[in-house]
């Protein structure tokens, strides 16, 4: 019996291996780190796993960007990258899986998957790495470029502008898929990091500006959502893809505050991949109205309410959802805090409308205690009874 639970283990783990080395496929490359420029390999040999562990320590941020297609990462299909890559130090390495994952040595480490065709790629990543720059500081954030899959892949060399280098990949199977699977559920989970559970899809609400009136985007399909885990502050990332030319996605906010959390914003991004720049056609931060969902850390949330958040005339709906951030490895929701309570109206008004009655009785019942039955009686042979009434 335990050499099959140890047969079984083996069998898991080599699973996880493998399907970690089928999500971060290489071959890699590295930029945005100064550190970058000490750590140059020779060609076509690994990365050693402390190299790798340093890196991810020592940025402010990592962000892998996921290209699930076979087109060629060259100076042609990514300009705009390839003008980052050159304003940076980077570092090329042709090994096929990562020793060691950036998530797990960096909190505000992310993974975004890229979609679409290459031109599209190019503006999405070249616009999110500028977006994490801002956040934390210019070089100070270690962008990882890898692919999807596991794949075996050829390396090409091409000259680039000013004498310098830019690597690009190719797979050799040819005819693999551009666009990202997008998942048709309301359950966005990072396991391990944060669940949000919804019976209906996300409704978004949006004013145009033009003739054309309200925009509603019922967003039933995502692709894979991520975490952002922090001190204070932790956002569930959520990416859905509304049409071919836009991408819109919502930042779920989590403030962490003396053993609780609470959800009150979320943060509407949505980018027009079309666009040479990467144009973000919306970018703001909606309020809950009413109070905001909140319990203790190592709680969950359930609200069989709508949850309306707003912002002028942006509107995002949520209904009936149970949230969880921060779960510490768990895989499943903890005991739900629910936003009805105990203490409803109905309830208030049968305790209200029931203490009354209890009142009405016990006077009733005082009453009929109060009253004194006559100690004499009349009788035929008897004198009778005579009662003086004094007003």
């Amino acid at each position: 019996m335990f050499l099959r639970v140890q047969l079984l283990a083996l069998a898991l783990a080599v699973t996880l291996v493998q399907s970690s080395s089928a999500y971060y496929s290489g071959p890699f490359l590295f930029w945005g780190l100064d550190d970058l420029k000490d750590l140059q390999t020779p060609a076509l040999t690994e990365v050693d796993d402390k190299m790798l562990r340093d890196l991810y320590s020592n940025a402010a941020a990592v962000v892998v960007f996921l290209r699930n297609g076979t087109t060629k990462l060259s100076a042609d299909n990514f300009p705009t990258f390839k003008r980052i890559v050159e304003k940076y130090e980077f570092m090329y390495s042709p090994q096929q899986m990562l020793s060691s994952n950036p998530l797990d040595y960096n909190v505000n480490a992310e993974v975004i998957n890229l979609v679409g065709s290459p031109s599209q790629q190019d503006v999405e990543l070249s616009a999110l790495f500028r977006d994490s720059t801002e956040n934390y500081g210019e070089r100070k954030v270690l962008g990882i470029l890898a692919n999807q899959w596991e794949e075996p892949h050829v390396l090409h060399k091409r000259e680039a502008k000013g004498g310098e280098e830019f690597y690009s990949t190719s797979s050799t199977t040819p005819g693999s898929p551009t666009d990202e699977p997008e998942i048709a559920d309301s359950i966005y989970n990072v396991p391990g990091k944060a669940i949000l559970y919804m019976t209906g899809p996300p409704v978004l609400k949006m004013l145009n500006d033009s003739d054309e009136g309200e925009t509603t985007h019922v967003l039933d399909k995502h692709t894979l959502a991520t975490y952002d885990a922090r001190e204070r502050e932790s956002k569930m990332i959520v990416t859905f893809k509304v049409d071919d030319s836009t991408k819109l996605t919502l930042k779920f906010r989590f403030d962490m505050d003396a053993g609780y959390w609470s959800m009150s914003k979320v943060d509407v991004f949505v980018m027009d991949t079309k666009s040479k720049d990467g144009a973000k056609s919306l970018d703001t931060t909606l309020e809950l109205e009413g109070k905001a969902p909140y319990a203790p850390l190592g709680a969950s949330y359930s609200c069989a309410r709508q949850l309306v958040f707003r912002n002028g005339t942006t509107v995002l709906t949520l209904e009936n959802i149970q949230v969880q951030p921060a779960l510490d490895g768990k895989t499943k929701f903890d005991s739900a805090w629910d936003c009805v309570g105990f203490t409803t109206a109905p309830i208030l008004s049968g305790i209200f409308v029931t203490s009354f009655m209890l009142i009405g009785l016990t006077i009733a019942i005082i009453a009929i205690l109060d009253i004194k039955t006559p100690n004499r009686f009349e009788s035929r042979t008897g004198k009778q009874l005579t009662f003086t009434v004094q007003e």
